[in-house]
């Protein structure tokens, strides 16, 4: 057998032997993860829902960072309003507040009234939205509040602002007072125009039906109609309204 022969031999029998020394290491083997099936997709991990109700019909509210610190300096006059509309409005939201600009609301919506910040809509009318135009350099700062407040008033009716008015009193006067400013402590004064600024009728139904601190849930005393006539009453508190009940 030649030298050469014999090297390669040697070689040989080391390479079986360190392949055979692998086969008895105890480590276990890792296991990787099993594959995503193809069309299969992996569900997310669910977030919180915002908790507040549309602000402008079926529009999302903002949150309470993004509502405008504006209030009205003194409480708006729905009456006055209602003459700014008639020469400013009406060629776009039509003399019943129905619309007929495509894109328009509808003020007459239960919904639209119910759900609106007057703080959000002032910034609209202030400085435009879309097709809106900002009417900031036209109209006063009152003026726009005036007409804002009128424009909420379509989703109300006198019936509905009536019956609000015997519920309070029936209901709410004890501790909120006949005249809304509050005879309980802790009680909120509806007669303050900033206290309306920054929510909506939707709110306020919300705190009347479950309650909240001191405040009594009536969800099981009124019904949903008392209830939200009560609130559309108590709003007008804080300005004067074109309904008198």
């Amino acid at each position: 057998m030649s030298s050469r022969y014999k090297v390669i031999v040697v070689i040989s029998l080391l390479l079986v032997a360190v392949v055979l020394s692998g086969c008895g290491d105890p480590r276990p083997i890792k296991q990787l993860p099993a594959p995503t099936p193809i069309g299969r997709m992996v569900e997310p991990t669910p977030t919180l829902a915002p908790a507040l109700a549309g602000a402008m019909g079926a529009q999302q509210s903002p949150q309470a960072a993004e509502i405008p610190a504006v209030a009205p300096a003194s409480p708006p006059d729905a009456t006055a309003g209602q003459e700014i509309f008639a020469q400013n409005c009406v060629a776009c939201h039509g003399q019943d507040g129905k619309g007929v600009v495509q894109g328009t609301p509808d003020f007459t919506s239960p919904e639209y009234a119910r759900n609106a910040i007057p703080a959000v809509l002032f910034e609209v009318i202030t400085n435009g939205k879309g097709a809106m135009p900002a009417w900031g350099g036209v109209l006063d700062e009152q003026q726009r509040w005036d007409v804002l407040f009128y424009e909420l008033d379509f989703g109300v009716t006198n019936e509905m602002v009536a019956r609000g008015k015997e519920v309070f009193a029936q209901n709410c006067a004890a501790c909120h007072g006949q005249d809304g400013t509050g005879v309980v402590e802790g009680t909120p004064d509806f007669t303050d125009p900033a206290f309306w600024a920054s929510r909506s009728m939707a709110q306020e139904f919300e705190i009347v039906t479950n309650g909240k601190g001191a405040m009594p849930a009536w969800g099981a005393v009124l019904s949903e109609d008392d209830r939200w006539a009560a609130v559309s009453y108590i709003r007008t508190f804080g300005y004067t309204s074109t309904h008198q009940p």
